[in-house]
């Protein structure tokens, strides 16, 4: 099962390569700092689109093919099951947009890279049909997923692009300037398109029950990895502008990739989400699939049904909390010492750690 998981997060990253790739080509070079690209990167990023889409396909070949035979059960998943039919639309739009690219000049044009970007939409497009919230709903749930990834891989593409393919810090107070704003509107977009698939699946009620599935728990880690991620685009949108226009000496390209590999982690947490049964009804799930493993290690009494997950504060867990609050500060006063940014990094990765633990230790 963790291949799946893999190549669900791989798959998010060739498409905010392919995004970010193409949106800075409409920045004119003195609101970015130089930046190179090479064609080989876009071309590996459509077939990973390809290649990677196709796990969930495999998925339920595997599942299924001991009753009917290879061939047959993979006949009919492509053309009777709506994963299957969104992977033969990516596959025949890829291969259009793999010879586009490979033909023209698409990262030296705004035209071509226009429409590159108009194919990376539609690959996205397939996708969110494909998706379970386009299953729960007529069309509101394929349009809001479609946002919340457009706005997903807006915001990390460009993260990427710029965090590792600068070659220099030039211009980088004006790219602060345009960036900080587009950042924050795909953040609140992220939030309330999120918000909304949530509830397409877990009741605002239930949100602390649903930790007994595999569901929440992923869904759990996803929220907090986005706490030290704040941390992080708050000091690279925010306090490095002031560092640069006091014009004291910090290179903040560092920081800017370890943001983005804090943001990776929502991908993987995303993978596991997009690849386990949503939980309509948690009593259901729980007599169906039985709890998380992990849940069921942490929780010490008799896991139920018909329960209800309930936290309270008690030495251990609220030690847990200090010590997530002492990494935050930490991560603040590595930046003040302009320590190397792996340092926080890993500070970032242990809070959530500790959030997580002491919200474990919670359940009552």
């Amino acid at each position: 099962m963790v291949w799946i998981y893999i190549a669900e997060s791989l798959l998010y990253l060739c498409f905010s390569l392919l995004m970010g790739a193409f949106i800075i080509q409409f920045i004119p070079d003195r609101l970015k700092p130089e930046i190179r690209i090479s064609k080989r990167l876009i071309q590996l990023a459509v077939l990973g689109i390809v290649f990677f889409s196709a796990a969930p396909v495999i998925r339920i070949v595997l599942f299924l093919y001991e009753d009917i035979g290879l061939m047959l059960t993979l006949q009919n998943v492509l053309t009777g099951f709506e994963v299957g039919k969104a992977w033969n639309v990516t596959v025949i739009l890829a291969i259009f947009f793999y010879l586009f690219v490979s033909l023209f000049p698409v990262l030296k044009s705004k035209v071509l890279s226009g429409i590159s970007l108009v194919f990376t939409f539609i690959l996205m497009l397939a996708l969110g049909w494909a998706s379970h919230a386009a299953s729960l709903t007529e069309w509101s749930g394929f349009v809001v997923h479609s946002l919340h990834f457009l706005a997903v891989t807006v915001w990390i593409g460009l993260l990427l692009i710029v965090g590792w393919f600068s070659k220099s810090q030039d211009n980088w107070l004006a790219y602060l300037r345009w960036f900080t704003p587009l950042a924050i509107g795909c953040f609140l977009t992220i939030m309330g398109t999120g918000f909304f698939l949530m509830t397409l699946v877990v009741d605002v009620n239930e949100y602390g029950d649903a930790w007994m599935l595999t569901y929440g728990q992923a869904l759990l880690v996803k929220h907090l990895t986005i706490i030290p991620v704040l941390f992080f685009a708050f000091m690279n949108g925010f306090w490095m502008k002031r560092k640069l226009q006091r014009q004291e000496q910090i290179n903040p390209i560092p920081w800017l990739k370890f943001e983005s590999l804090l943001l990776f982690f929502t991908f993987v947490a995303t993978g596991v989400l997009g690849q386990q049964e949503p939980p309509h009804s948690i009593e259901m799930a729980l007599a169906g699939t039985g709890p998380s493993a992990i849940f069921d290690y942490f929780y010490a009494g008799v896991i139920d049904p018909s329960m209800h997950v309930q936290l309270g504060l008690h030495t251990i867990n609220t030690l847990f909390f200090i010590v997530a609050l002492i990494f935050m500060w930490l991560i603040i006063v590595s930046f003040k010492k302009q320590v190397p940014a792996v340092v926080p990094f890993f500070l970032g990765m242990f809070c959530i750690l500790s959030l997580y633990f002491g919200l474990m230790a919670s359940i009552q």
